[in-house]
């Protein structure tokens, strides 16, 4: 229990260094990609066999590694390449240094650790709110197809989301009713990357996206 904190440093390192995208073409030595990561090939080699007993990698008989299933999804773009970014790295890591304080305190370690609550300090840190948000994409996986699929919403004609990130609900239960339009309501910071999202899954035309806070 106590050697977790290394495993979630070594996902978010793997993320970093963008080790699965340089294996995705194929097999490579610890020497090829440290060129490629511009990192010490001896140590690179001894974090890409701990990866392999995690289930990350696989090294074959010629010292070469090869991406498994498990690598596959820490590719970038993905959701949970973001999520290893986010809850590997210093974001939560900083915060965790801070638990006796929130524990004495009943007061946030983020805050405590970067002097701002967190959306505060994400409305200002846009490529870390990206991947935040990316992360809770990933987090929630298949429980908004559930939700589209479990409740009858074609008979509204309207239908807000409240806090509602990037949109990942609101366009999965307006892919499945075609009627309904759609009311995207969050933070600024958030809704700056719904367009992408919406525009991607063709409902720019049906949802209206509104900036505020819900407090």
């Amino acid at each position: 229990m106590l050697m977790a904190q290394f495993v979630s440093r070594l996902i978010y390192l793997t993320a970093a260094l963008k080790l699965p995208d340089y294996l995705a073409e194929g097999p490579k030595t610890a020497e090829e990609l440290a060129q490629l990561t511009s990192t010490h090939a001896p140590a690179l080699y001894r974090v890409m066999r701990t990866l392999c007993s995690l289930g990350v990698f696989a090294e074959d008989e010629s010292h070469r590694f090869a991406l498994r299933p498990l690598g596959e999804v820490l590719k970038s773009g993905t959701p949970s390449h973001a999520a290893a970014l986010i809850l590997g790295g210093d974001l939560v890591a900083r915060s965790l240094d801070n638990l006796l304080y929130s524990v004495q305190t009943g007061k946030t370690g983020f805050q405590n650790s970067f002097g701002v609550p967190l959306f505060d300090w994400l409305s200002s840190h846009p490529a870390e709110a990206s991947l935040f948000n990316e992360t809770m994409v990933g987090f929630h996986g298949m429980e908004p197809p559930a939700v589209a699929s479990a409740y009858d919403f074609s008979v509204f004609k309207t239908i807000a989301d409240v806090g509602g990130s990037t949109g990942n609900l609101l366009t999965t239960i307006l892919g499945k009713h075609p009627a309904p339009r759609g009311i995207l309501f969050d933070l600024p910071h958030v809704v700056r990357d719904a367009p992408a999202l919406i525009g991607q899954r063709g409902l720019t035309d049906r949802i209206q996206i509104e900036a505020g806070s819900f407090f």
